[in-house]
């Protein structure tokens, strides 16, 4: 885990150099005060975590108080309103669900804030996913699994890692049936071990986490970086679909849309600056939890890339639930 860690860390240099160089708070006039921080979750789930140590990272070198305030509910969309619908200041950051915020727009919902009209200031983490099967399968690769002539059975959790099985299928063009009704990422992948079915679409670090006894084998990266847990595994790209790559849950940071740009530009700066600082790089180590940071302009493309995935499969974003 330390060394997909350093290779994100590495990766952050080459992405953030020049605002994480910059000074914190370099507008006049921000920060003014306390900082709120929405989390869309309640406190204790994966954003809450990465959200409360930015916060205090970001509080402790602006000077101020970065408070993080928990609106849960609608799988992040009631998180995305009240941070889209915020004064725009800049004493108001968001954290975004994505892929929860984008579900809802897709099936057609009426969501209350316009994904293109945030101010992405850039991303914490991109959990991308990977697909596994038992340490013992005949099947290998992902070809094998398209070469077995049968219906393959997948185990997924949750209307995002659900859907996340079945956009899998229809990008490689693949028959299967995803087993529904797990109570957690780690039970769905029990299934696979015990035998409920043949394969399952899960996060990566889900995977490796779970895997520390060797009962998983993973047999395609969607992704198209190097994973220490999954050494040799085949990629995206590498297996013909990078689209796949696009797919995963990001922790995504954003203003209010209309905040004056030297605002922006000061947050963006703060925000660049408490991603790359050594106190976060040992909480990400000591915490196994990945940094994989990434600016506004990439974050606003990749979401845009995943975006256009999730139109791609709106049925099957529609019956994930």
């Amino acid at each position: 885990m330390k060394q997909i860690n350093a290779l994100m860390r590495s990766a952050a240099l080459a992405l953030l150099p020049a605002l994480a160089l910059a000074q914190p708070g370099q507008a006049a006039d921000w920060p003014r005060g306390d900082v709120d921080l929405i989390i869309p979750s309640s406190p204790g789930g994966g954003f809450d975590t990465y959200g409360r140590i930015l916060a205090k990272v970001m509080g402790e070198q602006l000077g101020v108080t970065v408070v993080p305030k928990n609106i849960s509910g609608g799988g992040g969309m009631r998180g995305a309103q009240a941070a889209f619908h915020a004064r725009p200041d800049g004493q108001t950051i968001g954290l975004y669900n994505v892929p929860g915020i984008i579900e809802p727009i897709v099936t057609g919902q009426d969501v209350g804030y316009d994904i293109a009209a945030i101010d992405w200031i850039g991303a914490m983490a991109f959990n991308q996913y990977i697909v596994v099967v038992q340490k013992d399968s005949p099947y290998s690769t992902l070809a094998d699994l398209k070469a077995a002539g049968k219906t393959i059975t997948f185990t997924g959790y949750g209307a995002s890692g659900v859907a996340a099985n079945r956009i899998l299928c229809g990008e490689v063009e693949l028959e299967c049936q995803v087993i529904t009704g797990y109570p957690g990422n780690n039970d769905a992948l029990l299934g696979v071990v015990r035998g409920d079915a043949i394969a399952s679409v899960t996060p990566i670090e889900t995977a490796a986490s779970f895997n520390t006894g060797g009962d998983l084998k993973a047999i395609l990266l969607m992704s198209d970086r190097d994973v220490a847990a999954f050494p040799e595994v085949q990629k995206a790209t590498d297996a013909g679909y990078p689209t796949l790559g696009s797919l995963g849950l990001i922790r995504a940071f954003g203003l209010p849309p209309k905040v004056r740009p030297e605002v922006a530009e000061a947050v963006t700066a703060a925000f660049a600056a408490a991603v790359g600082s050594p106190e976060m790089a040992q909480w990400s180590d000591d915490s196994n939890s990945p940094l994989d940071p990434m600016d506004g302009a990439e974050l606003a493309g990749l979401i845009d890339e995943q975006t256009a995935l999730l139109e791609k499969y709106r049925d099957v974003i529609g019956q994930a639930d």
